[in-house]
């Protein structure tokens, strides 16, 4: 595909972002925001950055780009903090109630809570001052709007990320087995190509930190269910086609995957992948660089969602990573400028550490995106007219906290058979229809 045409696909992707990210309460408030930016101080000092979602590989290409920004910027220090993202929320909330606060934060899909804490400070002034309108890709902005009631810009996106399947394609040649092209393949070549004698297994399974989001994916992928929530606000979550979906994924705990996959993390499933004791895994376009460097692009697949028998693809919305400033940071102008850098002089650099779509829509044009495989799956499923995508309610407040705080317990359990499929997706069905109604109750819809 040369360059129009992948500027086209990617605009595609965009697209299905701003479909998928605009369909939430608060979503039509109407007026645009009001300007809210005050006297920042000057753009000098020293400011604190929390990348949340650290691993050696990506910590490496911040201090690069850090050293870059501070050779620009030499009136600004940047003192970067690597949080893992399994826990890196409850040490966000723990620094909002000391007050010892970072100055910048990367964030993604928790953003809403913080929102409401009103831990954060609008960015439309700066946005606007800075140009970045006519630079930055304007579905992703528009997502972001999505996620806040007042529709006040309160992240500025680096990147976007859709979910990937990825599978080792050259276990695939040694086993004389076709790469999948629907989910019976799949769950058919994982149980083929599971040996546990030989510890090696069809899938890396998720079952600890951050397990929620790829059985979401999963869970709907699977069922072709293509709605979150009905228009009465119903959650389809315990659907009857989501609860069959639902106990297939499961099912892939403790048969294709190894025991011990209960407490597996991003770090844990991906040294499986990468180490050669696992032929799939789902995760998102963060992992691609690791995969490539581990094994080589020859030997990998990312894919998306497969269809189901009338070729529809059902994927959750591509999440939006960014970087917030904090409302009570004194240092607003240091930490903008860093923000600015971030969305412009080295957005393309960064997006190809983490194998994402760049906001910057210039950067949406070089080589390298034009060349990634799971990026090419990503446009070719965004442009394809059967492709529906979930749209996650990531407005929601308690969304984050949801996942985290209370899912992923009784997800363990589920794992266990303490706790039914059934009762589980029931119980979430039901959290997630009350923390809806309290959202329009306090957004006033």
């Amino acid at each position: 595909m040369g360059l129009r045409g992948r500027l086209v696909g990617l605009a595609a992707v965009a697209a299905a972002l701003v479909i998928s990210g605009c369909a939430g309460p608060g979503s039509d408030t109407g007026a645009a925001p009001e300007p809210e930016t005050a006297d920042w101080g000057d753009p000098k000092g020293t400011i604190e950055f929390w990348d949340t979602n650290a691993n050696p590989r990506l910590t490496a290409k911040w201090e690069e780009l850090i050293a870059a920004f501070e050779k620009a910027n030499p009136d600004i220090d940047v003192n970067y903090v690597g949080l893992p993202n399994s826990s890196y929320l409850q040490k966000v909330q723990n620094a909002l109630a000391t007050g010892e606060i970072p100055d910048v934060l990367l964030i993604g899909n928790d953003i809403a809570s913080l929102i409401a804490q009103k831990a954060l400070v609008p960015l439309d002034d700066a946005f606007k001052e800075s140009g970045l309108p006519d630079t930055v890709d304007k579905s992703m902005v528009e997502t972001e709007r999505g996620n806040s009631a007042d529709r006040k810009l309160y992240k500025a996106p680096l990147t976007a990320l859709s979910d990937v399947i990825w599978y080792r394609k050259d276990w695939l040649a040694e086993a004389s087995i076709k790469e999948p092209k629907t989910y019976d393949e799949f769950f058919d070549a994982a149980e083929k190509l599971t040996n546990p004698g030989s510890n090696r297994f069809g899938f890396a399974f998720r079952g600890g930190p951050g397990s929620m989001p790829p059985m979401i994916a999963m869970t709907y992928g699977v069922s072709g269910v293509g709605e979150f929530f009905t228009k009465e606000g119903q959650a389809t979550l315990d659907s009857k086609q989501n609860i069959e979906a639902f106990k297939r994924y499961v099912g892939l705990y403790g048969t294709v995957s190894a025991t011990a996959d209960i407490s597996n993390d991003y770090p844990k499933i991906v040294a499986a992948f990468d180490g050669g004791s696992a032929w799939a895994m789902h995760h998102n376009l963060g992992s691609y660089q690791d995969h490539i460097t581990a094994l080589g692009a020859d030997k990998v697949a990312g894919v998306q969602p497969f269809p189901n028998d009338d070729g529809v693809i059902t994927a959750t919305s591509p999440a939006i990573s960014g970087l917030s400033i904090l409302a009570d940071s004194e240092k607003k102008a240091a930490a903008w400028k860093f923000v600015e850098y971030m969305s412009t002089t080295g957005n393309s650099g960064w997006s190809e550490t983490v194998g994402q779509v760049p906001a910057l829509v210039e950067a949406q044009g070089d080589t390298w995106v034009q060349q990634s495989q799971p990026l090419k799956a990503v446009v070719e499923t965004a442009e394809n007219s059967k492709t529906q995508y979930v749209r996650l309610p990531t407005y929601l407040p308690d969304w984050g906290a949801i996942l985290k705080t209370e899912m992923e317990p009784d997800f363990q359990a589920v794992l266990q058979k303490t706790m039914t499929p059934e009762d589980f997706l029931s119980k979430y069905a039901t959290r997630f229809e009350e923390a809806l109604a309290d959202y329009k109750e306090n957004a006033g819809n």
